[in-house]
């Protein structure tokens, strides 16, 4: 498995099973899966390594591809778990939350604060 953004590589090992926030749902990857290639939403993606530890980034944005038995993992931004500011995720939560209660703030500014949302609450979903 190997997961990349445009400004580093994240991981590159040998992974047991991964699971990923898809467009369309969330999905699994194990040994042997058939090729697949799918739109990545914002969540959380984890992964358990060839040791049998768990690995959690939240991912933005992009794509994963199955072939050969190998996932690869094109994400628009990820952010392992480790690296995650729960202060300020929880700050860019309700930030979003006001955002979104104000009944002046225009469509821009909604579907902003939506997606900035999601990203909050999946920052805060993770072990971090």
């Amino acid at each position: 498995m190997r997961i990349v953004t445009p400004e580093r590589v994240l991981a590159d090992t040998e992974v047991s099973e991964l699971t990923a926030p898809g467009i369309a749902g969330e999905f699994g990857v194990l040994p042997e899966h058939v090729t697949f290639l799918g739109g990545l939403d914002t969540g959380v993606l984890s992964y358990t390594d060839a040791r049998g530890d768990k690995h959690e980034l939240v991912v933005s944005g992009g794509y994963a591809e199955v072939v050969d038995d190998t996932v690869t993992v094109l994400a628009d931004s990820a952010q392992p778990a480790g690296e995650i500011d729960a202060e300020a995720a929880a700050s860019d939560r309700d930030q979003a939350q006001a955002t979104l209660d104000d009944p002046a703030a225009d469509t821009e500014a909604t579907e902003a604060a939506l997606l900035a949302l999601k990203l909050a609450e999946a920052q805060l979903g993770t072990g971090s």
